[in-house]
């Protein structure tokens, strides 16, 4: 048996079990596919993900001690293949080190991408993953999750934290205009409400099921009696619908329980993350934790789909002692003063360091029925929830993509560096989700998003994909 620690942590590759995972997939005769999404808030600087390499090759401000530096950038796309990612502000996590494998050669960095048309400012909310103005289209998550579901429980799992006093906010995904998927930001109710019905017979579980079937059982009673109108008669319907899916969920969740059961994170209660985090709580303890949650769902095969965001809604989350005694937004108000870039650099370093620990796993685990491990079959994005700044203009969007070569995913430790947000050969963050939807198996899935007349080109990036 493989320790909690091991499989958290990403350690020692080929120590997996791989009928462990991906349990639904066998009779399908597509390759399988997974999508992480990661957004970090208040802004990932261009600085945080530009190599020593790329710096150089960019010459001018570049070179400078800037983080923003867009008259540097080329007429056309520069592509440097073999850089050395890891020597980025914020990359060393992807170099090899004790016990760990090289990340560099399964990464890439995309500099340049512009979403004017998501605004920007604190947030964009649902604009960062929909390329749209907030509220007005679905984001990429749940655009894509049907194709990538695969029979799996869940759709899709909606992780992060947030400085707002809730456990659930509704600001960074959404299923369609004026539409929004709530993002669960208490990792104590995420672990509940993802392996609550695999615990067996814990009350939780059990709970869980009796009250789906008491709503059952009196919904069915109203419809069998009901004597209203036509379209009050197909809302009940569909009431019913949802309540029987959800009860079909949880026998199909507690028949995975052995499954999964070896993956499963510590209990809230038994959780240094979640009991040691602080009030307010510090917020890349509480993400470490829906890291836990969110990778141990995808190794049992419970969702296909992932979106992890950090300080979604709010845009003011707090850290531990050891990185800042100010929240994110202050720190980012005073970026210029003492140590606060660095505090604000090391908060992105952590979190490429989750995506790392997380890529890690993936890459240790065989994938079953298709060739390699799956990291091979995973597109990992890291990236801001407004672009490239504290109060961003969308003028770029720096991205981290890791994993997903076995899907056509140019991740071979290359740097792409396309024209600033002006320039006739600029590319879109569009443009980007089209590229993992023709890596997702969609050849048409070329115009995602609403730029309108401001799409300055359909499809995917070429120096991604092909």
């Amino acid at each position: 048996m493989f320790s909690r620690r091991t499989v958290l942590k990403g350690m020692a590759a080929g120590l997996f079990a791989p009928y462990f995972h991906d349990v639904y997939a066998q009779s399908s005769s597509k390759p399988p596919a997974r999508l992480v999404l990661v957004l970090e808030c208040n802004g990932v600087y261009p600085r945080a993900l530009l190599s020593a390499g790329t710096r150089a090759a960019l010459g001018g401000r570049a070179n400078t001690t800037d983080r923003i530096f867009w008259d540097a950038y080329k007429d056309t796309a520069l592509v440097r293949e073999g850089d050395n990612l890891a020597t980025a502000t914020c990359l060393g996590p992807l170099a090899a080190s004790s016990g760990n494998i090289d990340l560099v050669n399964r990464s890439a960095v995309l500099l340049g991408l512009s979403s004017l048309i998501a605004g920007g400012g604190h947030s964009s909310g649902t604009g960062a993953l929909s390329c749209a103005v907030n509220g007005a289209g679905a984001t990429f998550d749940a655009v894509i999750a049907p194709r990538l579901r695969r029979g799996a429980p869940f759709d899709v799992l909606r992780l992060g934290t947030s400085s707002a006093r809730v456990s659930i906010v509704y600001e960074t995904c959404a299923l369609g205009p004026r539409k929004p998927a709530g993002i669960i930001v208490n990792p104590s109710l995420a672990f509940d409400s993802t392996f609550g019905s695999l615990l067996g017979g814990s009350t939780n579980g059990r709970d869980r099921k009796m009250l789906f079937d008491f709503a059952l059982a009196d919904s069915r009673k109203a419809l069998a009696e009901f004597k209203g109108n036509s379209n009050e008669r197909l809302k009940l319907e569909r009431y019913l619908s949802s309540l029987e899916s959800l009860r079909t969920r949880e026998d199909q969740l507690a028949g995975m329980a052995d499954r999964v059961r070896p993956y499963l994170p510590p209990a809230p209660k038994d959780n240094p993350l979640i009991t040691g985090a602080g009030s307010p709580p510090d917020s890349l303890k509480w993400f470490e934790a829906q890291f836990q949650i969110a990778t141990a769902s995808l190794l049992g095969g419970l969702t296909n789909t992932v979106v992890l965001a950090t300080g979604s809604s709010g845009f003011d989350v707090a850290y531990g002692a050891d990185v800042a005694d100010v929240a994110r937004h202050s720190l980012q108000h005073g970026l210029d003063a003492g140590q606060n870039w660095d505090r604000v650099a090391e908060v992105t370093r952590r979190h490429v360091q989750l995506v790392a620990n997380l890529a890690r796993t993936l890459a240790a685990t065989p994938e079953i029925g298709a060739s390699g491990s799956m990291l091979d079959h995973t597109a990992i994005v890291f990236m801001s929830d407004n672009g490239e700044q504290h109060h961003s203009t969308s003028r770029e969007w720096p991205k981290l993509v890791v994993g997903g070569n076995a899907l056509g995913l140019k991740t071979d430790g290359r740097t792409v560096v396309y024209p600033k947000f002006d320039a006739a050969r600029n590319r879109q963050v569009s443009n980007l989700f089209n590229t993992l939807g023709h890596a997702f198996g969609d050849a048409d899935f070329n115009t995602f998003g609403q730029e309108g007349s401001t799409r300055i080109a359909p499809g995917p990036l070429s120096e991604l994909y092909g």
